[in-house]
Parts: structure tokens; sequence; C-alpha cells
């Protein structure tokens, strides 16, 4: 699995051990590979692993079609289920793992969240972006706003 370090981060795949690691879970093959990172890190180095999932709404008002609720309802059960797969995919590492939720528009933004935990590293999967490299839009906003070595997480080729 290949990871591309940002230009401020040295190209390893090791973390300080004991360092406290935080996964930005998303379902797809890049997701999948920053968990597996994630749980390679935790069984070599003893890193301390946080796995957040964030849940998208819909503002809800008067329009036409009415109420938000049932689908911000159905997307939250959604994001929940994937962040149970990733329980699972973490195997035994994941009894070691903090899972959270946060529900776009009621906690406070991944940004805030992640610069609060004090993390030492933060895992974003690559997203691709026609005409430019991979990478994830998140990412600029999380090392302005943390201390963190971001890394983005490649999909295996």
């Amino acid at each position: 699995m290949s990871t591309a370090a940002p230009t401020n981060a040295p190209n390893t795949d090791s973390a300080p051990a004991g360092s406290r690691v935080l996964v930005l879970h998303e379902p797809g093959p890049a997701g999948t590979a920053a968990l597996d990172l994630a749980r390679e890190l935790d069984l070599q180095e003893g890193a301390n692993l946080t796995v957040v999932a964030v849940v998208p709404t819909a503002a809800s008002g008067s329009r036409c079609g009415g109420s938000a609720l049932e689908f911000n309802t159905i997307v939250k059960e959604t994001v929940t289920n994937e962040l149970d797969g990733a329980r699972e995919r973490l195997g035994q590492a994941a009894g070691r793992t903090s899972f959270e939720l946060l529900v776009e528009g009621e906690d406070r933004s991944p940004e805030e969240w992640i610069a609060a935990g004090g993390f030492d590293l933060v895992l974003l999967p690559a997203r691709r972006r026609p005409l430019r490299g991979s990478g994830h839009p998140a990412a600029a906003r999380l090392r302005r706003a943390t201390g963190a070595e971001v890394r983005i997480v490649q999909r295996p080729r």
C-alpha cells in the first residue's frame, strides 16, 4: 500500500510508538487502505487509534418535497453501518480503538474535533480528483488547524 506524504512530512509509513493516530473513515478502496495502515501502526508500533466517520446532513425546512429528517436518519444509519465495518476490518486492533460518529451541523467540524484531540497523525483516504492528483479536500484545512502530520493514503494498485 502506498501513501503520498505531504511536502511538510517525511515519506514514511511509521509513527512514533504510542502516538495518537486518527483515521477519517470513508467507504472505498482508499478508506480500506487507510484502515489497514492504521491497523499496522497499532500492531507494530503500539499507536492509539481513533476512527472517525462524518455523517453528512441535508437541510430541512419548508420546501417542496417535505422534510429531510427521514433522509438524514437513513444516511446516519448507513454511516453507522460503515463504521461497524471499519471495526470488523481492524480485527483485534478494534478492541483498543476508539470509534466516533460526527454529525454535520450537530457536532463540531472534523477539523475542530481533530484539532482538539491532540492527534500526532491523521490518515485521510485519497479521493480521485479529475485533472489533478489524488488528494483529500480536508487535508489543507487539517494541516492549518492541527499540529498533526496529515497523510493521504492512496488506494491499492
